[in-house]
């Protein structure tokens, strides 16, 4: 199994500093999100794509902003999980498949409803900021844009990379 080049803790950190950073260039939850597990991984010397992969996933990935397309329906972008621990469409190991679903249910989705009572976007924004937008309203888009600093972008981003790098150190994880 393939070593961590930085300490576990610095890598988390990594994913929640680039969480606000890039909210604040890209905005949408969904590629923040994304670009910040994977780039705080491969800072670490976790590579989970080619950044030429990452490139050409940003446009799908940012479709998952704000719970989906902007209607608060979603969760927050954490598809690198799926990278990290999902199976391939080739394999039919059925175990493997309800491991991998079973880790991020158990870790991700269970902090985000310990914290927020929830994994929805806009029970998260009535959580987190005592109220929810209608992010498919350009009005209230620019004053929920206008007032976020890392959202809970940085908190899903740590939460993710801990699940990855729990998982890593089990020898669990696609990639590194």
């Amino acid at each position: 199994m393939a070593k961590l080049k930085k300490t576990k803790q610095n890598i988390i950190k990594k994913a929640e500093e680039l969480g606000v950073e890039y909210e604040a260039r890209y905005k949408g939850c969904g590629q923040c999100t994304f670009l910040a597990i994977v780039d705080a991984l491969r800072w670490g010397e976790i590579e989970l794509i080619p950044e030429d992969m990452e490139e050409r996933l940003y446009p799908a990935v940012s479709m998952l902003t704000a719970g989906v397309c902007m209607t608060g329906e979603g969760t927050c972008g954490a598809m690198a999980l799926g990278l990290a621990l999902g199976v391939s469409r080739d394999s039919a190991d059925v175990a493997a498949a309800r491991y991998a679903a079973a880790s991020i249910r158990d870790s991700l989705l269970e902090k985000c409803h310990r914290e927020y009572r929830s994994i929805l976007c806009k029970d998260i924004q009535r959580k987190y900021f005592g109220k929810a937008w209608d992010l498919t309203d350009d009005e209230m888009a620019h004053e929920f844009l206008g007032l976020t600093r890392g959202c809970v972008i940085m908190q899903t981003a740590k939460w993710a990379v801990e699940c990855i790098l729990d998982e890593f150190e089990k020898g669990n994880v696609k990639g590194g």
